[in-house]
């Protein structure tokens, strides 16, 4: 508790010295005709609120898997949405009580109790089984990615130019669809099961399988998906957990020295600004711009039923808005993406399904070892709307995964 405590006045202090002055708050500034500052009664509401919130996780009984979960919504939802609230009284409180409500809920999520059965293969079944999935899946991407590879990605080269080329020349929708399926769950799993059993040849084979799917387009998501894996392998749920929090403070203690002393501003812009206050701050933006105005799905699955009102999607309406850049893609999150379809009966359908989603993970008990995996679903629900996971980034797919294939490996895989 402490730690995360220390990390939320460390981000206190960067965020109202320096993230408030950046230009993203300042567009929408401007925009707005809003004025972005510390209010001090709202960081105190909002400071009691978390320190409450991190007691509340001291005293209820839970799994470690689900704590971990818990401690990580704190870290990625509760704390910035918290942050931005107390930094304008423009700032709709509906935005921070909403993030909470998610928590509160995953946890009442977590009573829901479980009886059901499902046929199981062995780990070393399972394992084989993904790598026969792989090598048949890669078939159509080595097809059409094949002739567009570019070597010079691998050290972040041409990455842009790449990107660009694969999107003017391959229109796929299998590879579309699967392209996250395999990066960020099928060969994950798999390269798990290779460590444990300590299989070269596997291992081999799930690690430049990876390398090619991120040749297939230069996403450096992949790049990540694979580190969180490997890196969070060993330990137990709570010391993951924790030194997570730990190297993040680190740091954020680092970036904080360079930013205070040499005036280099690049570690916090790229990483605390862009991924926890930035998400923060588009959640405003979606709040304010489809304020009374939902589209119910218009542009999604209801897309046959209701019409979509506007020319373009959602993310680059607020990035060409609020940002004055038409080709800023403003990802949208979990609640944020539930307000703009229905407004508070969106959001409470998001968050249903996604504590259902979690509910049931935290019956498997399933192995710390893929702890790295959930890391990169939560992070997913910060910045992609929820039909987008569930289908593009293969959270259904998930969760049949983890019901036939994951099912109490944290006994099995000791």
């Amino acid at each position: 508790m402490l730690l995360l405590l220390l990390f939320y006045f460390l981000l206190s202090w960067l965020h109202f010295k320096f993230i408030i002055n950046y230009d993203d708050f300042n567009y929408v500034a401007f925009s707005q005709d809003i004025n972005f500052r510390l209010i001090w009664y709202r960081y105190l509401i909002v400071t009691l609120l978390f320190l409450l919130s991190n007691i509340f996780l001291l005293y209820i009984k839970v799994s470690n898997f689900l704590f971990s979960i818990l401690y990580l919504i704190l870290f990625f939802f509760v704390m910035p949405s918290g942050l931005l609230f107390a930094s304008s009284s423009a700032i709709n409180p509906e935005i921070f009580i909403s993030h909470n409500l998610f928590f509160i809920s995953i946890y009442l999520g977590s009573l829901i109790k479980w009886n059901l059965n499902f046929p199981q293969l062995n780990t070393y079944q399972s394992t084989l089984l993904l790598l026969s999935v792989t090598v048949i899946g890669l078939i159509p991407f080595i097809i059409s990615y094949g002739p567009y590879i570019n070597i010079k990605n691998l050290w972040l080269s041409d990455v842009y130019e790449t990107r660009r080329l694969v999107a003017e020349k391959i229109n796929n929708v299998y590879t579309a669809y699967t392209y996250s399926w395999f990066s960020k769950i099928i060969i994950p799993i798999a390269l798990v099961f290779s460590i444990y059993f300590r299989k070269k040849a596997f291992l081999l084979f799930s690690i430049f399988s990876l390398l090619f799917l991120y040749l297939c387009g230069a996403h450096k998501t992949v790049f990540l998906g694979t580190l969180l894996i490997i890196g969070f392998y060993k330990y137990d749920y709570l010391r993951k957990t924790f030194y997570f929090i730990k190297v993040i403070t680190l740091f954020l203690v680092v970036a904080l020295l360079c930013a205070l002393i040499f005036e280099f501003n690049i570690l916090w812009e790229l990483s605390f600004r862009r991924v926890l206050m930035l998400s923060a701050l588009l959640d405003y933006c979606y709040f304010d711009f489809f304020h009374d105005n939902y589209i119910y799905w218009s542009n999604s699955f209801m897309s046959r039923f209701i019409s979509y009102p506007y020319e373009i999607s959602p993310d680059f309406l607020i990035g060409r808005d609020y940002f004055n850049r038409p080709l800023m893609n403003a990802n949208v999150g979990i609640i944020s993406d539930g307000y703009k379809n229905a407004g508070y009966w969106g959001i409470g359908i998001n968050i249903a399904v996604v504590a259902i989603i979690i509910s049931f993970f935290n019956s498997l008990r399933i192995s710390p070892k893929f702890f790295g995996l959930f890391l990169l679903f939560l992070f997913s629900l910060l910045n992609s709307s929820l039909t987008t996971i569930l289908l593009t980034h293969g959270g259904f797919l998930m969760v049949l995964i983890a019901a036939f294939l994951l099912k109490d490996t944290e006994l099995k895989l000791i």
